[in-house]
């Protein structure tokens, strides 16, 4: 019986520790505790099945590997001195040990040296596979966490890479602000003064068109000044859709916006969003063919909001899937980008939590899949 009370006290407190498990892995000194308790099991255990003859007395080694790549040192010390002290106890005890278990199982000093022989055999297996368990979970824990550390690195980097951007952006925005709005002033003479003079219609026409170029950029650069700070917050998908309308101007015939589902938001910086969608919808417009619209559609998954974009054009080679998103790695003619548009996007999905892939779209073309963590 008292064998038998050992065991299911083992159990017993087994399945305790199973819906306690967190709390063990945040406090040491409990995990200590309860090692410490398994050393005193252990030792009861062989206490009453033979002490010191009984073969199954390595399975201290168990506890103190278990300890090694579990605990601190001080405390790894303490679990191999418990040990210690009990495989001391069985060898001093070994005249006041219990003699009924001698007689019915064998245990003890009068085991015939077959017997010993094969427990000795049995208990080396079941030590060397506890160990083998403890030592291969320790390596998958000790590579996940390497994985966790260098996706954290690479966070951390894009994040340094995203703040000098968005410093670059923020440089860029002040220094060529007067330049633009130098040039605006004279287009605005040269408009002026050919109401004043009789010129060209052509020379009217292109200051014209140069106030507005100039009027336009001095609005994107607002808009990197602005997203430069711009925390993340949410914002309904409805509403972006809405401002990537505006944006688009005379070229929203070019895409087709799905309906948005019922108070669908995300969180994220507003604007530099608004920028990182506009820019997936421009890829997808300058690879497109035949006529076909690009496709922009947003789903609720859980706790994320998948924004996608898809084109029916060529599709993306093997090659340039590889490197899409790196910095000035683009497939356009010079002067038509600058490579940073994919990179750009990948920041700021990255800067919230979230993703962004490039898939096929069968039969042919993109899809560029934006993934953000849900506003609650």
């Amino acid at each position: 019986m008292p064998v038998f009370g050992l065991i299911l006290f083992t159990a017993v407190t087994n399945a305790a520790l199973y819906f306690v498990r967190a709390e063990v892995g945040r406090a040491s000194w409990i995990l200590t505790g309860v090692l410490a308790l398994d050393v005193l099991v252990l030792t009861g255990l062989l206490y009453l099945t033979g002490g010191s003859h009984n073969p199954f007395s390595s399975f201290y080694l168990v506890q103190v590997a278990l300890a090694a790549v579990a605990l601190r040192p001080v405390q790894t010390g303490l679990i191999a001195l418990l040990s210690a002290m009990g495989v001391a106890t069985l060898f001093m005890a070994r005249g006041e040990m219990p003699k009924a278990l001698d007689v019915l199982c064998g245990v003890g000093p009068e085991m015939p040296l077959q017997l010993h022989l094969r427990g000795m055999l049995v208990s080396f297996v079941l030590t060397a596979g506890c160990i083998a368990v403890f030592a291969t979970r320790l390596q998958n824990v000790l590579r996940a966490r390497e994985l966790e550390l260098a996706k954290a690195r690479e966070q951390a980097l894009r994040q340094e890479q995203f703040a000098a951007l968005a410093t670059l952006a923020a440089g860029a925005a002040h220094e060529l602000g007067t330049p633009i709005g130098t040039i605006s002033v004279a287009a605005g003479e040269i408009v002026r003064v050919s109401r004043e003079t009789t010129l060209p219609s052509e020379v009217v026409e292109d200051a014209e068109l140069i106030r507005e170029e100039a009027s336009r950029c001095r609005g994107i650069l607002d808009r990197l000044h602005q997203s430069a700070g711009d925390p993340p917050k949410p914002m309904l998908v409805e509403l972006l859709f809405d401002r990537l309308r505006a944006r688009l101007g005379g070229q929203i015939g070019r895409v087709r916006f799905e309906p948005v589902p019922h108070r669908l938001a995300v969180l994220s910086p507003n604007e530099a969003l608004v920028q990182a969608s506009l820019s997936l919808i421009r890829n997808a417009m300058d690879a497109a063919v035949g006529g076909q619209p690009v496709v922009v559609q947003a789903l609720g998954k859980a706790d994320r909001v998948v924004v996608t974009v898809t084109d029916w054009g060529e599709g993306l080679s093997e090659r340039v899937r590889a490197h899409a998103g790196e910095p000035f790695f683009t497939t356009k003619r010079p002067g038509a980008g600058m490579g940073l548009g994919l990179f750009l996007v990948r920041l700021v999905a990255e800067r919230v939590g979230g993703t962004l892939r490039l898939e096929d779209n069968a039969p042919q073309g993109t899809r560029a899949v934006l993934e953000l963590p849900a506003a609650v």
